[in-house]
């Protein structure tokens, strides 16, 4: 009997050792974070509030295109078709860089001031399963705005303006922002000792993102050019100065969007296409969401780490 017991609550004796997925999910934090943010009614409101909002969104757009078309036809229906897509993709990116770090942003210091911190930490559960347990449970409900969104996003469809490989690029720098920008909540609530502290360093910061780096960028282009218009010049200069642009758009999620389309309708490219130069020299240029995927991988890994690490050294004082 006693061997049947233990057979029982072991997954590693019944079925072999448990996959990652039901690991992430047998987290206690998720669990206890995703059972009060689903139990009620608040999570079901804001769910259809936002569906609601998208929806009249598109409304709006496709009445206004249809307003200002001289005709139908097949070029006003693909135009109306690429203003559905963006008008729900802005209304993803507001809720990726905003919404979504809002969630991670007193996840940990709400944890210090309500004074459960301790009381957590002084349990078996480890550093690095309080961390993803708070990061899985905020982001599964913002995944799942992201996703409900999907369909109706997908009207562009019908309307001719969209493809497939536009709609899962856009969808994968929209998920790949939102871990990113979620974690940096995270680390921000960590690094803070007050919530209110941790809420405006997150939004300073995600307001700077997205809309700083593309004014710290377009100052760096004219000075690169008033620079090489005077005393640089060569095929060289000119290719570190495309690629410099590619770069500093790959930091930010709206020029991505745009940019990585301009490139796929104009030079029908998805990975990157070629160029010539001034000087005669032909480039290969690469599309800027991979390099947004790689850098936000990469920055999500590591605020990741930084995260545990003020765990860490939170518990230990």
């Amino acid at each position: 009997m006693a061997d049947r017991s233990v057979d029982s609550r072991s997954p590693q004796r019944s079925g072999g050792r448990p996959s990652v997925v039901s690991r992430l999910l047998s987290n206690p934090v998720t669990v206890k974070e995703l059972r009060g943010r689903m139990r009620g009614r608040r999570a079901f409101a804001v769910l259809t509030l936002y569906l609601l909002i998208l929806s009249g969104v598109i409304t709006i757009v496709y009445l206004a295109y249809n307003a200002n078309a001289s005709g139908p036809g097949v070029s006003t229906a693909r135009t109306a078709g690429k203003g559905l897509f963006a008008a729900v993709l802005a209304v993803q990116v507001f809720l990726v860089a905003f919404i979504g770090p809002a969630f991670t942003a007193g996840a940990i210091s709400g944890e210090r001031e309500r004074q459960t911190f301790d009381l957590l930490r002084t349990t078996l559960l480890s550093a690095e399963s309080f961390v993803l347990g708070k990061l899985i449970s905020a982001l599964s409900y913002v995944f799942l705005l992201v996703l409900v969104s999907i369909p109706l996003q997908s009207i562009a469809f019908l309307l001719g303006g969209l493809s497939l490989a536009e709609l899962l690029i856009s969808q994968a720098l929209i998920l790949s922002a939102a871990v990113t920008y979620a974690l940096y909540g995270l680390w921000c609530s960590a690094a803070m000792r007050s919530t209110l502290a941790a809420t405006v360093t997150t939004f300073a910061g995600m307001l700077f993102i997205t809309f700083g780096t593309p004014l710290v960028a377009g100052m760096v282009a004219v000075l690169g050019t008033t620079v090489t218009g005077t005393w640089l010049s060569g095929p060289l200069v000119e290719a570190l100065i495309l690629y410099g642009g590619l770069t500093a758009a790959a930091t930010n999620l709206p020029a991505t969007l745009i940019l990585s389309e301009t490139i796929y309708l104009q030079e029908d490219a998805l990975f990157g296409f070629t160029q010539s130069t001034a000087g005669g020299t032909t480039v290969w240029l690469f599309s800027p969401w991979l390099l947004f995927v790689l850098l936000h991988a990469l920055a999500a890994a590591a605020l990741y780490v930084w995260t545990v690490r003020h765990v860490r050294r939170v518990s230990d004082v």
